[in-house]
């Protein structure tokens, strides 16, 4: 097994019909497994969480966080030799009909310069890495809440173990529709809250904390089989963390 692609997911269907066979289109004739983990409660996605228990539910040598809205086009690479790699170069926001791009001034503000270039610290959306790096670093910090943060976290996190990341020189993704896409006014009050609580988090003990990871996390599973050659699907909820 040479890819491990998770999916972090919850009530993203419409997205999902399209990710899956345009992965599944991407690495036909090699070596792949598909996990779509899912958080299966009603508490505020804690990303971090569904991603660590994504991986430790995989087998492949290069494993691939990709969010379910980022849909490759044909100039990317998932290839990862020494390094981990941002595969992505262009985010082009799509319209709700998913085919034509986004109005502008519909893009939150903090991503209208994408379709130019994405800002070369985002570290969120889709990377990819061979499991020793995910190992040296612990993983994702599973003490955020909700959506944010993690990213800037992951990001420090390969920068403490001194472990360089490189962003490919192209690479071309669509960016689905969903309601709020980034955009933090049109986040409820618990998930604007517990944005600003995981901010004064990273701010106040990102670095105190950089040994808190996916080995640190417990809960409980399930696994489905839904019938798809080189898919599976799980499903988490309970989450605890064990210091």
């Amino acid at each position: 097994m040479k890819y491990s692609i998770i999916i972090p997911y919850r009530d993203r269907e419409d997205n999902l019909k399209i990710l899956l066979p345009r992965l599944q289109e991407v690495f036909a004739g090699k070596q792949y497994e598909i996990i779509i983990s899912e958080q299966n409660n009603n508490d505020n996605f804690q990303i971090s969480c569904v991603q660590n228990v994504g991986y430790e539910k995989s087998k492949g040598d290069i494993v691939i966080f990709h969010q379910v809205d980022y849909v490759p086009s044909d100039d990317v690479s998932y290839e990862v030799d020494d390094i981990p790699v941002l595969p992505a170069r262009v985010g082009i926001f799509l319209d709700k009909d998913n085919k034509s791009p986004r109005e502008y001034s519909d893009i939150p503000a903090g991503y209208r310069k994408w379709s130019n270039e994405i800002d070369s610290r985002f570290y969120g959306g889709v990377i990819c890495m061979k499991r020793e790096h995910f190992e040296i670093i612990n993983g994702f910090n599973p003490k955020y809440r909700g959506w944010g943060n993690e990213d800037e976290d992951l990001r420090e996190r390969f920068v403490w173990a001194n472990i360089p990341v490189k962003r490919n020189e192209h690479g071309t993704f669509y960016c689905l529709y969903h309601e709020d896409n980034g955009d933090m006014n049109k986040k409820n009050d618990e998930g604007r809250k517990d944005f600003f609580d995981g901010k004064k988090y990273y701010i106040e003990n990102a670095f105190k904390e950089r040994h808190i990871g996916f080995t640190n996390l417990k809960s409980d599973v399930e696994e489905y089989d839904v019938g798809i050659e080189n898919v599976k699907w799980i499903k988490s909820n309970n989450y605890r963390i064990i210091e």
